[in-house]
């Protein structure tokens, strides 16, 4: 006997499932970042795999194990060739450092400065500690291997980011479906045109980001071969690649741009390597302060239609609360969510989701039937005035 659920009983397990999705949430958020970043990689090979698949006419399966299988030979190319380099450039680095700290000391810090006819003496404002003694206690070899062991997973969670990507590029046309399957039979067809909607979204974010990626390695390119930092167009290409990394990236550049700055000086300005130092420091701190505050909220704004500030306050409490993981993607999670809400509200009051789609797509078809009969009309004016 078919009994249908009592709408007491359908609230009930409402809350009962909604509070098990919140737990496991909140339970299980290493796997959650794992599988953000397959659900990322899986994204970004996608269209490499739909390209040699169309084009090849092979299998996609067969694609997708070749383009996995070299996309992973050339992480662990890089890897064997960068890693054994690794403890040698440190050890110099450091050498580097010290040395540079200690002509910073002897050169900058002992000459005191004048302000308003009063002088500040640099070197009292470290008393009791030298420089490079400063620099030594802070990067140790110690230090430096807890850095590297908590800035990578262990290898149980690098093993499900690689089989979750995999199993993603190759199978996500058989989940999507699956997921679809779960929609209710009057509701699935809007659950299909909501998925194209958040796909929208997430398709708009990232071309939104490689423009904003391509515009801060221009302008640092071009403000680096002004200043005459040597290798200004690998810092332009470095500070395009890197941009995606939000404040992190950025910062590595601005940090190895300000010690080659210190290391070997302009070959265009007249000053010393210090104030040189000082100068590209600036620069690469105007130019994120300028992507931080108005260029990303504004082009992302554009891109999600989200407004500008909203943008700004959700990057900034991410990196504050969450890390880069999830700054990296609020933006397009926001604009999802945006658009979940306004399925919801169009529901709630029996209104048509989809009528701010059809009044669009409407102008869009009317607009060039305007245009050509504005354009008969000026065409009948230039004649009859012939």
């Amino acid at each position: 006997m078919n009994k249908e659920w009592s709408t007491t009983t359908r609230y009930f397990v409402f809350a009962l499932v909604l509070a098990g999705f919140i737990w496991f949430i909140t339970a299980a958020e290493a796997l959650i970042g794992a599988l953000a970043i397959s659900a990322l990689l899986a994204y970004l090979l996608n269209p490499i795999v739909t390209v040699v698949n169309q084009r090849a006419r092979v299998a996609r399966s067969l694609v997708v194990f070749l383009v996995y299988l070299l996309s992973l030979g050339a992480i662990i190319t890089v890897t064997i060739i960068f890693i054994p380099a690794i403890p040698e450039q440190t050890a110099s680095f450091l050498e580097d450092m010290q040395t540079l700290m200690t002509q910073a000391e002897q050169d900058f810090l002992a000459e005191p400065i004048v302000i308003l006819n009063t002088e500040i003496a640099l070197d009292g404002l470290l008393p009791e500690a030298d420089l490079s003694e400063l620099v030594s206690s802070f990067i140790r070899a110690d230090i430096i291997v807890q850095l590297l062991q908590t800035s990578t997973t262990n290898l149980g969670w690098i093993l499900v980011v690689l089989v979750a990507t995999y199993y993603l590029l190759q199978d996500w046309d058989k989940l999507r479906e699956w997921l679809f399957s779960w929609a209710p039979g009057p509701f699935e067809s809007d659950f299909r045109r909501l998925y194209d909607e958040i796909k929208l979204v997430w398709n708009r974010y990232f071309r939104g980001q490689l423009r904003l990626s391509i515009i801060v390695g221009l302008l640092t390119g071009a403000g680096s071969l002004i200043l005459g930092l040597p290798g200004a167009i690998l810092f332009g290409v470095f500070a395009a690649i890197f941009d995606v990394l939000l404040s992190v990236g950025p910062a590595i550049i601005m940090v190895i741009a300000t010690v080659v700055a210190l290391l070997a000086g302009s070959n265009t300005l007249a000053v010393s390597n210090t104030i040189f130092a000082f100068i590209v420091l600036a620069f690469n701190l105007g130019i994120q302060g300028i992507e931080n505050i108005w260029l990303r909220p504004r082009i992302m704004s554009s891109s999600v239609r989200i407004h500008p500030a909203i943008i700004f306050i959700a990057i900034v409490g991410s990196l504050s609360l969450a890390g880069v993981l999830t700054a990296l993607i609020i933006v397009p999670v926001l604009g999802s969510i945006a658009v979940i809400s306004r399925y919801t509200y169009h529901k709630l009051f029996k209104m048509d989701p989809w009528a701010d789609n059809a009044r669009m797509a409407s102008r869009i078809i009317e607009e060039p039937e305007e245009a050509e009969t504005a354009a008969s009309t000026q065409n009948t004016a230039v004649e009859s005035s012939d």
